[in-house]
């Protein structure tokens, strides 16, 4: 198979992912849908039938990266790349068609398309490798955010142009089976964020490439719980420690190596 579509699912309905299963259904190049019923509340997943989509029930919720390794662990010698795909993602036909010609052509172990807001614009799927200090005034620091914000999001970029970043977002993330055969998939230490940066810099090591693709397309509806639930910010906070005792709180070599490269071979947008 070439594309194994892998779905997350926790209490949502059959109307919050309709979009998102009409816009994996309808591509070429994407063989199976794997729905995830992460702990096992969506019942209404017992009617539904359609001949790409297959479902996996885990009788506890272990988060999101959990979720998504029970179908690399089932499905990873199956197929040249599987989709990591968030509930809140649609696309017009071909998009995935696209960012999969991109993967083989260039033998990718990680890549992502271009990812927009409902009303098109920009969200800035394409990142350096964080610093604590950037995390903070991310979350909590907004006089000084935009302005660190400008290399930290790569605002400089040309988004017509392919380019290597060392943290992809997870929202809609093509990974080879290459990739994780030398990973293992996502550290299941991180329940919700920062998972996606982690596993980004891991395959960055095992010498895949590591690239975004300009040619396709995607619409994110990005909630941003953590700015709004108090939940969600503790979830964001426990996995912000977890990953700087992983990688290194202030002294992070590879850190500053992988961003290094990235900003030095960064295309330039005109307007910069």
């Amino acid at each position: 198979m070439k594309i194994i579509a892998s779905l997350v699912l926790y209490r949502h309905s059959q109307a919050d992912i309709e979009k998102t299963l009409e816009s994996l259904s309808s591509e070429q190049s994407i063989d199976k849908i794997c729905i995830v019923d992460n702990g096992g509340h969506c019942g209404w997943l017992e009617g539904l039938r359609h001949p790409k989509i297959e479902v996996i029930r885990l009788a506890v919720n272990r988060g999101f990266g959990s979720g998504h390794n029970a179908v690399f662990q089932k499905f990873n010698q199956d197929c040249d790349y599987i989709l990591v795909c968030n509930p809140d993602i649609s696309f017009t036909t071909g998009q995935v068609d696209k960012l999969y010609s991109f993967s083989m052509q260039r033998q990718t172990g990680l890549s992502i398309p271009k990812v927009v807001y409902p009303d098109g614009s920009l969200q800035h799927g394409c990142k350096l490798l964080p610093t604590p200090w950037q995390l903070f005034v991310r979350r909590f620091g907004s006089s000084l955010a935009d302005k660190m914000n400008q290399d930290y999001e790569l605002r400089q970029a040309d988004y017509s142009c392919s380019f290597f970043a060392p943290s992809l977002s997870g929202c809609f993330m093509l990974i080879s089976r290459q990739a994780l055969q030398k990973t293992g998939g996502f550290d299941e230490r991180f329940f919700l964020y920062l998972e996606d940066v982690d596993l980004s810099r891991r395959v960055c090591t095992s010498a895949l490439p590591v690239e975004y693709c300009p040619g396709s397309t995607v619409v994110h509806e990005s909630q941003r719980r953590s700015y709004r639930d108090i939940k969600f910010l503790m979830y964001h906070v426990f996995s912000a420690v977890r990953y700087f005792n992983k990688w290194g709180w202030f002294l992070d070599t590879d850190r500053d190596a992988l961003n290094t490269r990235c900003l030095s071979e960064l295309p330039q947008a005109r307007n910069v």
